[in-house]
C-alpha cells in the first residue's frame, strides 16, 4: 500500500522546484526528503525526478502522476474538512424516535430551524408508540428519543425537555370557546374525548373529575392527539389533550383553552448510556428544549 506521507512529500517537492524547500516546509531535513523520493520510486516503479544542469527537474511519469496525487490530496481535505464540520456540529446525520404528537410538532419545527442553519445534516425522524420509542432507543437504534410520560426504563437516562399541561382543544365557535380555563364542571355534559384510562395522562385526568365530584365519561380514547383533535368538529366534542399539536397549524378551526386543576405533562428525551451523544445531536436536543419551552410560553401568555 502507498504511503501517504511519501506522496506528500513528493507534492511538496513539485511545487517546491527544490528538495531543500520541501523539507523547510514540512519541517524535515534534505536528507530525509531524498530518502523518501527514492523510496517512492521504488514503491512506484517509476523515477521521478532527474538532475538537470544541477536542477532537480519532475521527469515526464511525475507530471502525469501528479494530477492523480492532487486528487488524492484534495479527498484528505475534505476529510479533513468534514471532520472539523462533525466536531463544529454542522455536518452529520441525527436519527430520532418520538411519540407522534411531538414528532409533528415540536420536533418537526426543531428540524426546520436546524436544518437552515445546518443544511448538511441529515434526519431520521420516527413517529411511534411510546414503548417503541423506548425499544428503539433502548437498543440503540437511535440517537435519541422522546416521550411524553414518565417511562419505566431504568437502563435509560432521562432528560426533561419541558414543563407543559393538558389543555382543552375545541372548535372556534364551540359555546365553551367563550371561557379562557374550562374546569370539569364546565365541561359536563359535553362529549370529551382523550387518552386511555392507561395512559398516565387518562387516570390523572380521571382523578381529577374524581376528586371535584363529577361524573368522568369519555365519547372517544385514542393514544393519538391528532386523531383527538380531528375528532373534535366531528363529535362536537372538547379534548383534552396536550398543546403541541396546535403549533403545526393543522386545525386552524380549533382553539385552545387552559384547564384546571392543572395536569402536568413534562416531555422527556431519553438515551442509551452505550451510544455516545455526538456534538450534532446534543445541538439539536437543545433546539428542541428551544421550540418546546417557545411553545409553553405562548401557553402561559394565553392565559
Amino acid at each position: 500500500m502507498l504511503n501517504v506521507r511519501h506522496l506528500e512529500i513528493f507534492r511538496s517537492v513539485v511545487q517546491t522546484g527544490s528538495v531543500s524547500a520541501a523539507g523547510r516546509m514540512l519541517y524535515i531535513s534534505q536528507p530525509a526528503v531524498t530518502k523518501t523520493l527514492r523510496l517512492l520510486e521504488g514503491e512506484l516503479g517509476l523515477t521521478l525526478f532527474q538532475r538537470v544542469k544541477g536542477r532537480l527537474v519532475c521527469t515526464p511519469e511525475a507530471d502525469a502522476l501528479m494530477p492523480e496525487v492532487e486528487r488524492l490530496f484534495g479527498s484528505v481535505e475534505s476529510v479533513r474538512q468534514a471532520a472539523l464540520e462533525i466536531r463544529q456540529g454542522v455536518r452529520g446525520r441525527i436519527s430520532v424516535a418520538s411519540v407522534s404528537t411531538i414528532s409533528m410538532s415540536v420536533v418537526a419545527q426543531a428540524v426546520h430551524v436546524f436544518h437552515q442553519r445546518h443544511p448538511q445534516v441529515q434526519f431520521d425522524v420516527r413517529a411511534l408508540p411510546t414503548r417503541h420509542v423506548i425499544e428503539y432507543v433502548g437498543t440503540s437504534q437511535v440517537d435519541m428519543g422522546i416521550v411524553d410520560v414518565p417511562t419505566p426504563a431504568a437502563s435509560l437516562e432521562a432528560e426533561e425537555i419541558c414543563k407543559s399541561e393538558v389543555v382543552c382543544v375545541l372548535h372556534r365557535d364551540h359555546p365553551l370557546a367563550r371561557h379562557a380555563r374550562l374546569t370539569p364542571e364546565l365541561l359536563a355534559g359535553w362529549p370529551i374525548i382523550t387518552f386511555a384510562d392507561d395512559t398516565f395522562t387518562g387516570f390523572r385526568l380521571r382523578e381529577a373529575y374524581r376528586e371535584r365530584g363529577v361524573a368522568y365519561e369519555t365519547a372517544l380514547v385514542s393514544n393519538s392527539t391528532a386523531t383527538l383533535c380531528a375528532m373534535v368538529e366531528a363529535l362536537n366534542a372538547v379534548a383534552l389533550v396536550d398543546h403541541f399539536i396546535l403549533m403545526t397549524g393543522a386545525f386552524p378551526q380549533l382553539v385552545m383553552r387552559r384547564f384546571s386543576p392543572r395536569i402536568d405533562m413534562r416531555p422527556r428525551f431519553l438515551f442509551s448510556p452505550m451510544r455516545p451523544r455526538s456534538a450534532i445531536v446534543a445541538q439539536f436536543a437543545d433546539e428542541i428544549r428551544d421550540a418546546a419551552r417557545a411553545a409553553v410560553r405562548r401557553l402561559s401568555r394565553s392565559g
